[in-house]
């Protein structure tokens, strides 16, 4: 399992000078320290089974002791898949299912719409992360479950976050993100979409389309610590009237400093409708909003997160599987590579092949330091 001493040590990313910028769409570092490069693709076959249950829909990611942990995003069959991923050299060898569960026979399962984003081991057992279903009056939630998928806990959350609370979520739009902290002390979460009060989603133009990225602390058992963070706007033009650009994943590298991915959809281009982004992400300088109800009428008074680029997935287009890049969801760091780089794994949610063909995509990339 790569530890955060491991990422502390090799990232230094203390030593970074980030790039502000005061547009939606983030530019590139003109000097980075670090990059971030494609090694290798790995295909699931479409409606592969392992123990009776289709894998697709898989939108969280987490890696340890030499094994995947993957959750889908259905409510009505919520899953936890387990397999072991071996890697040749730089390219991944296999991929060799062990277990499937399903959350079931619990209050809680039965009383919240599962619709499972991400899954983050703890050490004793996994936090998911679900965004509920607003429409219906289900509020977004993120608990705990055991190893055999039992449920441990669930952890009290801001008002604004809940259905019919002082500010409201976007439906499908809310806890796509969800980081263990670099110690024991905390997770952090992020929403993929801003909430109702706090700005509009992201357009073809530029918009004020703040995230909350937030810090729950296990001892005072509440959010502690939150930071805005602008979304970018939509670049691709839509051929269908539907277009969406949200955060789909978090991961924490220093006490201040985030890997974002960022996903951009625009309908009517079939295959070729994501755009997908990984961003580093400062919050040193932000202002904490935790106690902020809502981002919109305090806007002159925040300081947003620092933002900037570190990989564009159209880089690799043609390096991929028809050169599709598809809508990647999950992230997480994998094994440490041969030559003593972290490694980072990137999974798709096919959306079970509703809206089409689509890829149950895995990728594996390379975060190198730059000399």
């Amino acid at each position: 399992m790569l530890t955060s001493q491991h990422l502390i040590k090799f990232l230094n990313l203390s030593a970074l000078i980030f790039l502000i910028t005061s547009c939606s769409t983030t530019r590139a570092l003109d000097d980075k320290l670090y990059d971030v490069q494609f090694l290798d693709e790995y295909i699931i076959p479409a409606n592969f089974k392992f123990q009776n249950e289709i894998y697709g829909g898989v939108s969280g990611v987490d890696y340890t002791k030499g094994e995947l942990l993957m959750v889908n995003d259905s409510p009505s069959n919520p899953l936890i898949f387990r397999a072991r991923l071996k890697l040749k050299g730089f390219q991944v060898d296999t991929i060799t299912f062990k277990s499937v569960t399903r959350l079931q026979n619990n209050t809680f399962f039965e009383k919240n719409a599962l619709d499972m984003e991400s899954i983050r081991y703890d050490g004793d057992g996994y936090l998911i992360s679900t965004e509920g279903s607003i429409n219906f009056g289900l509020s977004p939630r993120i608990f705990k479950v055991s190893k055999t998928a039992e449920f441990i806990e669930s952890y009290s959350l801001p008002d604004y976050f809940l259905v019919k609370g002082n500010n409201q979520p976007r439906h499908n739009g809310v806890f796509e993100g969800l980081s263990n902290g670099i110690n024991s002390s905390g997770f952090w979460f992020a929403n993929e979409l801003p909430l109702e009060k706090d700005g509009k989603t992201p357009k073809l133009y530029n918009t004020n389309s703040p995230i909350r990225l937030s810090f729950f602390d296990h001892k005072a058992k509440k959010v502690t610590r939150q930071y805005a963070m602008d979304l970018d706007r939509i670049t691709k033009i839509p051929l269908l009237p539907f277009s969406i650009n949200g955060l789909t994943e978090i991961l924490q590298i220093s006490q201040n400093t985030f890997l974002v991915l960022e996903r951009s959809y625009s309908a009517g281009h079939k295959s070729q409708g994501n755009k997908v982004k990984l961003y580093l992400v400062d919050v040193s300088k932000a202002t904490d909003i935790h106690d902020i109800v809502e981002l919109e009428a305090a806007t002159g008074d925040i300081i947003y997160a620092e933002k900037s680029l570190v990989f564009d997935f159209k880089s690799i287009k043609r390096k991929l599987t028809e050169g599709i890049v598809d809508n990647l969801e999950g992230l997480c760091f994998g094994p440490i590579l041969s030559n003593g780089n972290p490694s980072l794994i990137v999974v798709s949610d096919n959306n079970f092949n509703k809206f089409g063909t689509q890829l149950n995509q895995i990728i594996l990339l390379e975060l190198k330091q730059v000399q």
